[in-house]
């Protein structure tokens, strides 16, 4: 059987294949240029834009190269890191996986609100489609904890040819540490009003500086063109070998609920949105992320990939979202 690399590789010569091929689309990069600029205006913020048409490889970006803030945008290739241990025989998707309270994360996790008693089991599925679908932080870290850690997922990546993309910390550290206050270890069970009380005893002026000085670590970041990069690799089944794998994930990625108001606003009716968000805290009007990004079908079958990442916007979160939503119909108005 080829190793995961000569898989890599032989997807990308075939990619290659595609490139040399007569094209067929392209964007309107002179429109794209001006729009973007002012959406990203609008938001007193940056903003990141990677687009990539996924027939003939045209391919477009705005501070495509920077670093933005990942947040939850992490778990869809972290789902990939999931199915391909799963592939690779080290676990079953029916397999129970023990959560104990120890291992509750922070913010948002609906598993975490809903936990009885001291330790309970849950398949492997349900856990992917929690942490991928619902943006369950407890889900996330059990499974990033599962394939082995932050540094494992990002060397999955690397090994598939993306590197601007970074996995570094768990949900339980990370969290807490671009506040300013100390990660929790695995031995810790997470007081969550002390975590509260933490935050809210830290100055809104002095969130908000912590808050900015995590605005381009490139630690838990990526750039738009790596995001396109993975999403286009995704596209063309180069990170998953199994199609059952890969129409699993492309359903748990289309039926998720989170970010109804960003990029798939903006597109036409009847298109097909296969995505994951990002969202990260705000402090003294200052929200560290807003993100999405994902697989665009319109209902004449053309197909693109797009990230967005808005990093450091000083509006509400109406803003925001409607930036998102902008990006998307300018894009599907720029490609030709």
């Amino acid at each position: 059987m080829p190793t995961r690399r000569a898989f890599a590789y032989a997807c990308s010569a075939a990619l290659v294949v595609l490139a040399a091929s007569p094209a067929f689309a392209d964007w309107d990069k002179a429109r794209l240029d001006s729009g973007i600029k002012a959406i990203e205006q609008s938001t007193k913020g940056r903003l990141g834009v990677g687009l990539i048409d996924l027939k003939d490889r045209k391919s477009w970006s705005h501070r495509g190269a920077e670093p933005f803030p990942l947040q939850s945008v992490f778990k869809l290739p972290l789902a990939i890191g999931v199915l391909q241990a799963v592939e690779a025989g080290k676990f079953k998707l029916d397999q129970k996986i023990t959560v104990t309270r120890n291992d509750l994360s922070l913010y948002h996790s609906p598993l975490a609100k809903a936990f009885k008693g001291e330790r309970n089991d849950y398949p492997l599925r349900e856990l992917l489609a929690r942490s991928t679908g619902e943006s369950d932080n407890t889900a996330a870290d059990l499974l990033l904890r599962l394939i082995g850690g932050p540094q494992a997922l990002t060397a999955i990546l690397k090994d598939g040819g993306v590197t601007g993309i970074s996995v570094d910390r768990y949900e339980r550290v990370f969290q807490p540490e671009i506040l300013g206050l100390p990660g929790y270890g695995w031995d810790q069970a997470i007081d969550t009003a002390k975590f509260y009380k933490a935050i809210q005893a830290i100055p809104a002026a002095e969130r908000k500086k912590r808050l900015a000085a995590t605005l381009t670590d490139k630690r838990d970041a990526a750039s738009p063109e790596a995001s396109i990069a993975f999403l286009e690799g995704l596209a063309k089944g180069t990170w998953l070998r199994d199609p059952a794998n890969a129409a699993l994930l492309d359903k748990i990625m289309l039926e998720a609920k989170t970010g109804p108001n960003r990029i798939k606003a903006g597109l036409p009716a009847g298109a097909r949105f296969a995505h994951k968000t990002g969202l990260g805290p705000s402090a003294d009007g200052l929200n560290h992320a807003t993100n999405d990004i994902g697989i665009v079908t319109l209902p004449d079958g053309r197909r693109f990939a797009v990230a967005v990442y808005l990093a450091g916007a000083q509006v509400g979160e109406k803003e925001r979202e409607a930036a998102h939503a902008a990006v998307a119909r300018l894009a599907v108005e720029s490609l030709r």
